[in-house]
């Protein structure tokens, strides 16, 4: 079984819930990150925030850190959140037996620091599972935020970096049910956390 895994297609959310579904407790033990919802009083999205994949399963003491505020429209993005503190959490996950990355291919792929540090993170050999947007959902988030064709070429060359190496799998859950995809995520929690 491949020491990677990542999840790409179908929604955010699933792709969230289903690698959350296969950790359970093991989270607590998870160096990296997600990037969590933060709502507000009225329940919708106010913000998006980085948090500490341990941080997920109820650890405390570990800060979120919001990267785009969806109070105005368009959101506004902070980029520092990637530039230090994605840094920090991608460097930090060496410490821990597995890393959460969920979920990577954005805009924080345009931010040089926290792009050396993610491919620092994956020549390390950490076993990783994450998510991974889709080639369509990056366009999104470029095309809102007015951002250049050099995201879509970073995300493009990451997908292509995982997707070739022989150590990663990609689980696209457009092609695979719901089901399945949990049954190979829980194999591969089995295996490595």
């Amino acid at each position: 079984m491949e020491k990677r895994i990542f999840l790409t297609g179908g929604e955010t959310e699933t792709r969230s819930r289903l690698i959350r579904e296969a950790l359970g407790e093991k989270l607590a033990w998870a160096g990296g990150f997600v990037m969590a919802a933060e709502a507000g009083e009225a329940g919708y999205a106010e913000g998006y925030a980085l948090r500490p994949a341990a941080a997920v399963s109820g650890v405390e003491g570990l800060p979120s850190r919001r990267f785009l505020d969806c109070r105005s429209w368009p959101p506004e993005r902070d980029n520092e959140v990637f530039r230090v503190y994605g840094v920090q959490l991608l460097q930090e996950a060496a410490l821990y037996p597995f890393a959460v990355l969920d979920e990577i291919g954005g805009f924080e792929t345009l931010i040089p620091q926290f792009r050396e540090a993610l491919e620092a993170l994956l020549r390390s050999g950490l076993p990783l599972i994450g998510a991974i947007k889709t080639p369509e959902e990056a366009e999104g988030w470029r095309q809102l935020f007015g951002l250049g064709e050099r995201m879509t070429q970073q995300t493009e060359r990451l997908r292509a970096s995982l997707a070739s190496d022989p150590d990663t799998r990609m689980l696209d859950l457009n092609r695979t049910a719901e089901d399945e995809a949990l049954a190979i995520l829980c194999a591969w929690a089995a295996a490595y956390t």
